[in-house]
């Protein structure tokens, strides 16, 4: 086998994809949460309609039955460009809550239009209605950047990722090959974050 069709073989396989995500920031509160925060996904438009993309609806999803299981207020954070008159994300991830729970009423933050500004606008809402301890929702890569944003806006967080590899771990899955880009662009995010937000 040649180096790069072994470098292939190895890029699908959940167990070696795993250990290039960037580690998690270790949760930093013994008191239970007061809260729980998604984080919006971008949106896609088809039809000239814009709509929440299968990783918001998952984020989102995830983030509700955590809510309504731990009897937590829920915020949606998230406007995006908001290019060509978009509405804000955070806006279609309440509306699609809706048709699974017709009484959920989120807090919503629409001004934000990246990671940094999720973290320092939702804690700004939240710290004004007393609220420290989070539960924070993402998929698994952005997750490590999302928590060191909220925890330097001094939020404390517990991270919960709506995504996970798929398993067994050394079973080749296109999933854990898809997902190498997403893990890439995390990494140079979090350098950039570093020396632009995080110092």
């Amino acid at each position: 086998m040649s180096f790069f069709a072994l470098l292939f073989v190895l890029a699908t396989l959940p167990g070696v994809v795993r250990r290039f995500l960037p580690p998690m920031p270790q949760a930093d509160f013994r008191e239970g949460p007061q809260a729980v925060v998604v984080l919006g996904a971008g949106l896609s438009k088809r039809d000239g309609q814009y709509q929440v993309p299968a990783a918001g609806l998952r984020r989102v999803n995830m983030a509700m039955h955590v809510a309504e299981e731990m009897q937590l207020p829920l915020l949606i954070s998230g406007g995006g460009k908001r290019a060509e008159g978009a509405p804000a994300e955070a806006t279609l991830m309440a509306a699609a809550l809706h048709g699974q729970w017709p009484g959920a009423v989120p807090w919503l933050e629409t001004d934000s239009r990246n990671t940094w500004e999720n973290a320092a606008f939702s804690a700004r809402f939240l710290q004004q209605r007393g609220v420290q301890r989070i539960v924070l929702v993402s998929d698994r890569p952005h997750l490590c950047r999302a928590t060191l944003c909220f925890q330097h806006h001094g939020i404390q967080v517990v991270p919960l990722a709506a995504s996970r590899l798929p398993s067994p771990e050394w079973m080749p899955s296109a999933g854990s090959l898809s997902v190498l880009p997403e893990i890439y662009y995390e990494w140079l995010a979090i350098l950039w974050y570093h020396f632009r937000y995080l110092r």
